[in-house]
Formats: C-alpha cells, sequence, structure tokens
C-alpha cells in the first residue's frame, strides 16, 4: 500500500484498528510504502508495482471500490488465470492526432483496451522485466498500456469486464490520454478467442504450454542475508516470468520490504511475531491466489520448516516440489537459475551414486575422498561405494573403516581374488531403478567443489527437461574435459575443443560438446545404457562365435585393449550411435582431474617423463569463488551460451576421432556396421544388448 510520507504515521495505525476488528479471520501481511509527495501520483504507484512480488496487484484511485458492485468486486477480488490487466474502465487510444481518445463502454462480453484506469488488477509476473521500467517514463496509465501491449505479441493493454458482470456502463474520457498521438484503432488490434473469451473454452496447446513455462515459486528463507546469498537465483525467476513469493520468518516487520541487488528488486513478507510457527506458515500460504509449484527452502532443523513441511503436506499445495538446500551452499547456488519450470519440478527424481575403485594407493584415495567431502551437493543424498581390490593394502583397508560420509550412506566391497580392472569398474555400480545415475571413479582422480552442480544442471536439462532436450542417446556426463584424443590409430593427439569449434565455425567456443568417446576419468553412467553394457560385456567375454580381438569398431586403437572395460563400452558406443556429454570451460577448466599415478595402467617412469606425461593429462578444476573479493558471487558454471545449457540438437557431435559429424550420422555408421559383424539386419531392440548381437531369437 502507497501512502503520503506525512500521513504514514496515520494510516498505519488506521489500517491496524482495521485488521484487529477482523480478530483472527482476516491473515494478513502488509507492507506500507511512503510517497514524498502531498499526494501519490500516478508514476508512484506504477514504480511500487514493480518492487512488489505478490501474484496480483490492484490498483485503486481515491474512491477505491465504493462504486463497484458486487459481481464486478468479485472479479477484481478473485481474478482469473489471465496474463493481462483486467478492469472496469479502458480507452482506444486514437490513430492520429486527434485530442479525444475513445471510452470504451462495457458491452455483454469483455473487450480490448489500449490502457485501464482503476479499479483494474494485473498479474504480478507481468512486471518482471525489471529491465525495462528505468528506461522508460510510466508516468500515466496510457504509458503504462503502452509498456503492456509493447511486450505482448497481441499488442493489447488490458481487457475490460463486460457489462453482464456489473461495470458501470458511464464514464468520463480521461484526461491524461489527450497528449497522447499516433496511435493505432482499437479495431486494429489482433485479438485471439483466449483473450475475447475470458472465462470460455480452454487455450490452445500452444499457449497452454506457455503458461506452464511459468510456475509459481515459495522462497521460505529465515533472514535477509539468506535471501540476499540466493539473490541471483530469485531474480532469475522474476526475469523469467515466474511468479515469486518470498517470507522471511525471523526478519523484524518493517515498511520498506524489498532488497534492490545489481539485477532486480525483490518483494518480500517478513514476520517474527510471538505466534506459533504454524500459524505463520499458514497465513503465508493462505493469502496466496493458487498453489506453488516449487517451494525453495533451506534444510535447517528449526520448527518453522518443520512447520512448512506439515502444513504444505495437508494443503492444496501438496502436490508442490519441495527444494531444501543448506545455508552454506545458497551463494553457490547462482547455476540454479537457468533452470526451468519442469527442471525445477523433477529436481528430487534423479539419484546419484557414486562408485569408488581401489587398490593400493591410500594417499590417492584420501585425496579423492576429501575432494568428494569438500564439495557441494545442495541437499542431496549420494551414496557413496568404496570397492576394493584383493590387492588393497592395510592402510587403504584402515583408511576405508575409519571414512565418514555425510551426504548418505556408504557401503564397502573387498574382492578375494584378483579380477582386473575390467571387472572391478563393471562391476562396480548397477541402477536400482531409471533414475538412479552412477558416478564412476578412480582412485587417482580428483574432483572440483562444483562438480555435483555440474551433474545436476546437466541432468536436469538432458533427462528431465523439455522433451526436445531429450534423447536415448545419451548415455553419460563426464566432468572431465578432453586434453587429449587417445583412440587414433596412430596414437594419442592433443585436442582443444574450443579451438576446433573456433576454426570450424559449427559452434560457439563454450558450448558443451557430445562425444562418443566414453570418459573414466569422472563421469556419470545412465541406467539403461548400464544395464544393456553389463549384457553387452557378459556376452562378448563368453561367446566363443566372436573373436574378442575382433575389430568391431574399424580404425580405433582401443581394439587392441583386450583387458579394459572402455574397449567393450566403445563397441557398444558405436554400434549404437551413443554419446558422451563433456564440459567446455576456458583454460581446460574442468570438474574432475587424474593425477596419472601410478596403478594397473600407468607404469612408474624417470621423474622428468613422468611429469611431461602428466601434464598432458592433468587439468585445472573448477574452484569455489572466493567469498571475501565478490558480494555477489559466480561460480562460473553458466560461462555458457546464453548462460544456459544450449539445446539438445545445438550441442555439436563429434566422433571417436574428435571429428564434427552429425548425430545421424554416428548412429547410421552403426547400423551399416553391425550386419557385417553380426550377420543380421533387423533393427536392434533400443537398450537390448542380446539384440543388438543378434543373440534373440
Amino acid at each position: 500500500m502507497l501512502c503520503p510520507e506525512l500521513l504514514l504515521s496515520t494510516a498505519r495505525l488506521s489500517i491496524r484498528h482495521i485488521i484487529a476488528s477482523y480478530g483472527q479471520t482476516l491473515p494478513t501481511l502488509l507492507t506500507l510504502l511512503p510517497c514524498p509527495h502531498a499526494t501519490c501520483s500516478v508514476d508512484a504507484l506504477i514504480e511500487t508495482a514493480f518492487h512488489v512480488s505478490t501474484d496480483w496487484t490492484l490498483f485503486l484511485e481515491d474512491s477505491g471500490l465504493r462504486e463497484v458492485n458486487k459481481a464486478a468486486l468479485s472479479l477484481l477480488l478473485n481474478p482469473p488465470a489471465v496474463t493481462f490487466p483486467l478492469g472496469l474502465k479502458g480507452f482506444a487510444l486514437p490513430a492520429s492526432d486527434a485530442h479525444n481518445e475513445t471510452c470504451l463502454t462495457p458491452l455483454a462480453s469483455h473487450r480490448p483496451a489500449d490502457f485501464l484506469v482503476p479499479p483494474f488488477v494485473l498479474p504480478g509476473f507481468t512486471l518482471s522485466d525489471v529491465y525495462a521500467l528505468p528506461d522508460l517514463t510510466l508516468d500515466s496509465w496510457p504509458a503504462l498500456g503502452r509498456w503492456f501491449s509493447e511486450k505482448r505479441p497481441d499488442s493489447i493493454g488490458g481487457v475490460v469486464i463486460g457489462q453482464d458482470l456489473g461495470a458501470d456502463d458511464s464514464f468520463e474520457p480521461h484526461l491524461e490520454a489527450q497528449d497522447t498521438v499516433n496511435r493505432r484503432r482499437l479495431s486494429d488490434l489482433r485479438i485471439d478467442g483466449y483473450h475475447s473469451h475470458i472465462f470460455g473454452p480452454e487455450p490452445s496447446s500452444s499457449s497452454a504450454d506457455n503458461q506452464k513455462s511459468h510456475g509459481h515459486f515459495g522462497v521460505f528463507f529465515p533472514s535477509l542475508d539468506d535471501l540476499a546469498a540466493f539473490s541471483h537465483v530469485a531474480c532469475s525467476l522474476v526475469v523469467g516470468g515466474h511468479r515469486l513469493d518470498i517470507l522471511l520468518y525471523s526478519e523484524a516487520d518493517h515498511d520498506q520490504a524489498f532488497i534492490s541487488t545489481d539485477t532486480c528488486t525483490l518483494g518480500y513478507h517478513s514476520s517474527s511475531s510471538a505466534t506459533t510457527a504454524v500459524l505463520i506458515v499458514s497465513s503465508w500460504l493462505s493469502q496466496l491466489s493458487g498453489p506453488f509449484d516449487v517451494i525453495i527452502t533451506l534444510t535447517a532443523g528449526d520448527i518453522f520448516t518443520a512447520s512448512l513441511l506439515l502444513v504444505v503436506r495437508d494443503s492444496e499445495h501438496a502436490a508442490c516440489t519441495m527444494v531444501q538446500l543448506p545455508r552454506e551452499d545458497l551463494i553457490h547456488s547462482d547455476w540454479m537459475g537457468a533452470l526451468s519450470l519442469k527442471e525445477w519440478k523433477n529436481w528430487n527424481l534423479p539419484r546419484v551414486q557414486i562408485s569408488i575403485i581401489t587398490s593400493n594407493r591410500p594417499h590417492s584415495l584420501s585425496r579423492l575422498l576429501r575432494s568428494l567431502e569438500n564439495a557441494r551437493y545442495f541437499g542431496d543424498t549420494l551414496d557413496l561405494r568404496l570397492n576394493m581390490e584383493d590387492s588393497a593394502d592395510p592402510i587403504t583397508k584402515q583408511l576405508v573403516g575409519d571414512f565418514r560420509w555425510k551426504y548418505g550412506a556408504v557401503f564397502v566391497h573387498h574382492r578375494i581374488t584378483h579380477g582386473g580392472l575390467l571387472t572391478a569398474v563393471v562391476e562396480s555400480w548397477y541402477p536400482h531403478s531409471n533414475d538412479s545415475y552412477g558416478l564412476l571413479l578412480e582412485d587417482d582422480v580428483e574432483v572440483s567443489p562444483l562438480f555435483y552442480a555440474w551433474l545436476k544442471l546437466a541432468l536436469l536439462r538432458y533427462r528431465y527437461g523439455d522433451i526436445r532436450d531429450k534423447s536415448h542417446l545419451l548415455f553419460g556426463i563426464s566432468l572431465y574435459q578432453q586434453k587429449n584424443l587417445e583412440l587414433h590409430p596412430g596414437g594419442r593427439r592433443p585436442f582443444d575443443a574450443r579451438l576446433l569449434f573456433g576454426t570450424t565455425g559449427v559452434a560457439p567456443l563454450n558450448t558443451p560438446y557430445l562425444s562418443q568417446i566414453p570418459c573414466s576419468w569422472g563421469a556419470v553412467y545412465f541406467p539403461e545404457h548400464w544395464r544393456e553394457f553389463h549384457t553387452y560385456v557378459a556376452c562378448r567375454l563368453t561367446d566363443s562365435s566372436l573373436s574378442l580381438m575382433e575389430n568391431i569398431v574399424p580404425d580405433v586403437r582401443s581394439s587392441r585393449w583386450k583387458h579394459s572395460w572402455k574397449k567393450y563400452f566403445i563397441e557398444m558406443v558405436f554400434l549404437r550411435g551413443y554419446t558422451m556429454l563433456y564440459p567446455n570451460y576456458a583454460d581446460f577448466t574442468s570438474l574432475s582431474t587424474n593425477r596419472l599415478e601410478p596403478g594397473a595402467h600407468v607404469k612408474r617412469l624417470p621423474r622428468a617423463i613422468f611429469d611431461k606425461k602428466r601434464a598432458q593429462f592433468d587439468v585445472p578444476l573448477m574452484r569455489l569463488p572466493n567469498e571475501n573479493i565478490s558480494e555477489v558471487l559466480r561460480s562460473g558454471l553458466l560461462d555458457l551460451p546464453e548462460n544456459e545449457m544450449p539445446a539438445w540438437d545445438a550441442l555439436p557431435v563429434l566422433d571417436l576421432h574428435g571429428s564434427v559429424v552429425s548425430e545421424g550420422l554416428i548412429v547410421d555408421r552403426g547400423q551399416v556396421r553391425r550386419p557385417e559383424v553380426f550377420g543380421c539386419a533387423d533393427p536392434p531392440v533400443q537398450y537390448d544388448a542380446l539384440s543388438l548381437l543378434c543373440l534373440t531369437p
């Protein structure tokens, strides 16, 4: 509510008396803002509207709602789900230099207008374009209507309620429109059926899809500091057109309930009264016009968070997605601003299990475990499995026995006979469901503190996002950024994705990309593909009709790796046309790196030779930003085209030799090769290795 500054104290006292007269039946959160002049001008009202985060904004002038009948009053106080201003009085502006606007007398049905005058309501998310306000002079109702019409494809500034709902059928011309010239006539506006019949049939499918992309979000934090730490994400939601309601439940009540950042202005409610936590939560939820799609809160085990979970469970908000974040992770959450509504709603679906393969390198294992402990998991639970080879030494066993993991359960497996790295990797993880993902790590790998944020961002986009961004050909997500290509028949070659994209011009330099090469130095594998691989490799190792040294994939070194699990995975990838997603940050910055320490596939070498070889593979890890340098932290994860994960069809595709190809080409290569090797031409069943190997009846 806006009030002249001189009357602020009197108005506050009067409002409190009015609210108190209703007892406990009127839960209300009120923000009273001052305007500097004796009367509150139109531009002050409009500017204030840009600073609120409620679902709806009701504009009133001096007469308030006294002249509004019951039917129209009900519509204004309980508006339908529309995307435009809705009111009782509207005007059509002239098409030429005339000084008389057309007053829109209400008809039986609703009709569009160039602008409305109070009383009218508008959805809160229509004011989400906070960048537009400072560059415009919105000092009149015609100016506000023009701003709306220029943002909309149908070019309307509002809709006048039909006479059958009781709108006043006579009102005076609007003086503020008299100096407005060169405006199109109302009859020239493009009006679709949805706007002409507000309460009529459902909107078209395309319109419905568009509406589904804008959700209703709730933020439930204790303090203003928490909101400030999360402000980048909150502003991204507002700018993206989502509705946002914020309650700071431990913040002192005060009049100016909004904060400004370098990105936007966020309005919020606060409540530090002595009433119970359940009543505070219930009061906040009861004032909302519709259910939440997503509520974001902390993992804090306080009474307020517990009350929120309890009240939401038994309310109209029960179907919403609850996202609980640790307070210390809020400042590193900027990447969440790139998530779509659908991705937010699927936040809790993917479950990542970490599987570590170790033998007799306790120093390496200790470094890996420390890096995992120092990573950010944003409230998610990750179980961890430690797979010890039969050669594990006493120090390694002691390290495993003493290890404590606060992010989930720990499982330990110890082999009693030597199985080799192939068996160790393949048997290290098996999916429980199609929402289970295996992060496979050998003990000489080290991960970035932000590795899980990268995985979550990619999983939500390409597994749980828009159907156009999903593909059964994607088998996993790499943490490691390729610095060399190892499959050329002539030997290992340096590789730089940014240099390749800059030379060919096929994609932005900083785009992630798809590659057929499976990563063994820190990567997540998808459940459907890993199950298929289990069957595939078992058949390849036991089927005597096909030699293990058969060159299923032409012209690659891996065909000679008889004891490597990657040999067989590459075969399956080639036959299917599968790909893995790789990061592509500047200077090879990655979410994991390999320290290349002596082990199963790394021989001991003289120090100078070994250091030179290690430099070919060691890449810098993405670090957490320094909290002491900048108030607004950026993780660096969104250093991507358009600051978000690209659409699936925008990702460049690389084959096993690192050449840019099309998705269709690599699929065709496998389809041509399969009958040559296995002797059947029938299309294989998806994810069915027996069908792929022509072993089905």
